[in-house]
């Protein structure tokens, strides 16, 4: 029986990294069901507290070395000497070290990691997969261009398979010369399934506009003060101007990045008000797609919010920061222009108001490009599994 280890995923705090988890295990246990599946977790007490299910175990990177034991010590003076962190990066992932093997197929899931300046844990990672014989994925991902140097391209060109969720980061990958198995499949979480729940009080159905924050949209040109009046701004003009109701809700819930205390900022001038309401109870990612799907529109911050607005097809309005924003709209819509907003934009009093102003007047277009687009776009989010069940039949 073939080994499935899904590495490098940062914790359900992050309702997207549940995401991606949940419709993971569905994509590829519909292609390889005779498979054993593993999770490699920086937090499972996060994942056990949103009740992730469906692995023989989820294995925790044992990030919490005694800095006087022999190990610590041997890569501290390795540092010292060679300028380098991958003796401390094995430390940290030696547990993951463990499920690789040539029985096994290691999928990288962290959707947009290779996004970031400092993703040298992931080569080594990858590295240390590819000793042991095993088949490597990267799953699901998106990339910048102007991240890629020598040694991530040669890390890439190394991958039996890489899946982008999107046509730039495809693209991109393709004219860098890295297409030995590369393919394009939607984000696996437009496969997540919800889960009913009774909606927050003061949610009413079709009439309430979503909206979600994060520390991310600090990225401005603007101070932090000028941004959360932006969107102060924003929610005031929907409730002078209709007579919908604003939900306010979070989607990471990380100490070191939090949606709640960036939305506190905007919730505390409202919460006097019975139309703006605050979604703080501990939802998993499947009740908050829930919810979502109940908005009559959503404008997002969180990739993982906006996917699942799309993906229950409300007009949504993306904060976006990255490729992945641009990539994905461009996808589903043929453009980006009016449904992404690159928070760096933002300087203007007038910017968000104008932005949602749009979505309100495309309404019904826009949902009803949605309904006739998503369902073949979802279905192809699941045929994805196939690259891997190829990959599982050749080793």
């Amino acid at each position: 029986m073939e080994k499935v280890v899904l590495y490098s995923h940062g914790g359900s705090g992050n309702r997207g990294c549940e995401a991606i988890v949940r419709s993971t295990r569905k994509i590829i246990g519909s292609s390889c069901n005779n498979s054993s599946f593993y999770l490699c977790s920086l937090n499972k007490e996060e994942d056990n507290a949103v009740n992730l299910k469906g692995f023989n175990d989820i294995i925790e990177y044992s990030n919490y070395v005694k800095k006087n034991s022999f190990q610590h010590i041997v890569a501290a003076a390795h540092n010292r000497l060679s300028g380098k962190t991958d003796k401390y990066i094995t430390l940290a992932q030696k547990n993951i070290y463990k499920m690789f093997g040539k029985d096994s197929i290691a999928i990288s899931i962290g959707g947009d990691n290779y996004c970031y300046v400092d993703s040298q844990w992931l080569h080594v990672s990858h590295n240390e997969a590819k000793k042991r014989n095993t088949k490597t994925v990267l799953w699901g991902c998106s990339l910048e261009e102007a991240n890629m140097n020598d040694d991530m391209i040669y890390d890439l060109k190394n991958y039996d398979l890489i899946v982008a969720r999107e046509s730039i980061t495809y693209n991109m990958l393709l004219k860098k010369g890295i297409d030995k198995n590369t393919k394009l499949y939607p984000d696996p979480a437009f496969q997540l399934e919800t889960d009913n729940v009774k909606l927050p009080n003061g949610f009413i159905e079709g009439k309430t506009v979503g909206i979600n924050l994060s520390p991310y949209i600090f990225k401005s040109k603007l101070s932090k003060e000028q941004v959360i009046d932006l969107y102060v701004d924003l929610i005031k003009h929907i409730l002078s101007t209709t007579n919908m109701q604003i939900a306010l809700i979070p989607h990471v819930f990380w100490s070191h990045n939090n949606d709640i205390e960036v939305m506190c900022k905007v919730y505390c001038r409202f919460q006097e008000s019975s139309r703006v309401i605050f979604v703080k109870e501990n939802y998993n990612c499947m009740q908050l797609k829930y919810i979502i799907s109940k908005c009559r529109m959503f404008i997002g911050a969180r990739t993982h919010s906006t996917i699942a607005a799309y993906s229950m097809c409300v007009p949504t309005l993306v904060l976006g920061y990255s490729v992945k924003s641009r990539g994905i709209a461009r996808d589903i819509f043929g453009h980006e222009e009016n449904m992404v907003i690159p928070v760096q934009e933002l300087d203007n009093i007038g910017d968000l108001i104008n932005a949602y102003e749009y979505l309100k007047e495309n309404e019904l277009a826009l949902r009803e490009h949605l309904l006739n687009f998503m369902p073949s776009y979802k279905e192809k989010a699941l045929v994805a599994g196939n690259e891997v069940k190829k990959i599982l039949i050749k080793s």
